[in-house]
């Protein structure tokens, strides 16, 4: 018995490593990285649309009562629906809606990365997303 507690309490120990945890790190604090992909809710509009980027495609997916299918069951209900190819373009991105409409914005990162505000050539605000699950009220950087 001693020595198959002790073979387990071994396993445990050489299982476990300094990479599983850190203690000093709380993940529901962390700040995302400044990055495009992901899920995005645009302000006025979190009923009805989020914007979902992928390494080169936008989708938007829409809703009617506020719930939102994940992008792998949109596109299982929505096969024909490929979304719309979007690059970088210098520190522009540029998504391409198709028959030579583009949509050419800044992103500039604020609310410690989970909100964006896109700028328009001339330096405005043409819109604001935030981040799905991001309380977008507890940021003072947008207004």
């Amino acid at each position: 018995m001693k020595k198959t507690l002790f073979i387990l309490m071994a396993i445990a120990l050489f299982n476990c490593s300094s990479d599983d945890y850190n203690e000093n790190e709380d993940p529901q604090n962390a700040i995302p990285e400044a990055t495009i992909l992901g899920r995005w809710v645009p302000m006025g509009f979190e009923t009805t649309i989020r914007y979902e980027f992928t390494e080169t495609k936008r989708f938007n997916i829409y809703s009617t009562d506020g719930t939102f299918p994940t992008l792998e069951e949109f596109n299982q209900e929505n096969p024909g629906l490929v979304g719309y190819d979007w690059y970088y373009e210098d520190d522009k991105i540029v998504v391409d809606l198709n028959f030579g409409n583009l949509s050419t914005l800044t992103p500039q990162f604020t609310c410690d990365n989970y909100a964006i505000k896109w700028l328009n050539d001339d330096g405005e605000v043409h819109g604001i997303y935030f981040r799905e699950g991001y309380d977008i009220s507890s940021c003072s950087d947008i207004n």
